[in-house]
């Protein structure tokens, strides 16, 4: 989708450029000869074009497509308030796509649901105003160059940002510890080949008693 940041309690961190529409609809990170594919809401209900099933008290259940409000099926049409429908379930979503044209702005975006303030788009080179939030992209298309791309990220760098360091202390933890273990493996090793605590200790940076202390115990 674009770039991936850290993995905190499970949760990625991925962040992209999101276009923006006069709707209210955002990018959903995916773009093709199509245009550019609009995202769902986590609370969105069922859209014209999905496929749906409605469950009923009575056990029974509808299977069809969504439009209007009914449900267009095999059976013929069911009215998705029909009395004793407890559950409308989407089974497959139909995709919305929208021409690059209509993108009116862009915002960074999370996948953990982030958002950061808006950029508009200026439909001229000569309207463009980074300082005011204002970035020009006067052709078909809805792509931002380089530097205009850098911008809107940076904002998602930041929002990772403390994430991001937790990461790497966690990492860096990991990579301590291993390297902890090894040293108690290499220290056994050369106990075992005859090697005096003075010895471990000169190796290590350690008094032969700091030495002893650490590993004997163990071994």
């Amino acid at each position: 989708m674009g770039w991936m940041g850290p993995v905190v309690n499970g949760q990625a961190h991925e962040g992209w450029v999101v276009p923006l529409f006069a709707d209210g609809a955002q990018g959903a990170g995916t773009t093709s000869a199509r245009g550019v594919l609009i995202a769902r809401r986590p609370d969105e209900g069922p859209r014209d074009g999905d496929r749906v099933r409605l469950a009923y008290r009575e056990g029974c259940t509808v299977e069809g497509i969504w439009q209007n409000g009914t449900v267009l099926g095999g059976d013929g049409i069911m009215p998705a308030g029909a009395g004793g429908q407890v559950h409308c379930e989407v089974i497959e979503e139909a995709e919305e796509w929208r021409p690059d044209a209509e993108v009116v702005g862009w915002v960074a975006g999370c996948t953990c649901g982030w958002r950061g303030a808006p950029w508009v788009r200026a439909t001229a080179w000569k309207l463009a105003d980074p300082a005011a939030r204002r970035l020009a992209v006067p052709g078909p298309w809805a792509d931002l160059d380089t530097a205009d791309e850098h911008r809107v990220i940076t904002e998602w760098r930041r929002h990772i940002a403390g994430w991001q360091a937790l990461e790497d202390v966690e990492q860096t933890a990991a990579r301590h510890a291993a390297a902890a273990r090894a040293l108690d493996q290499a220290v056994r090793t050369a106990v075992a080949a005859g090697a005096s605590w003075s010895d471990i200790g000169r190796a290590t940076g350690m008094s032969s008693r700091s030495a002893t202390q650490r590993w004997s115990a163990r071994d």
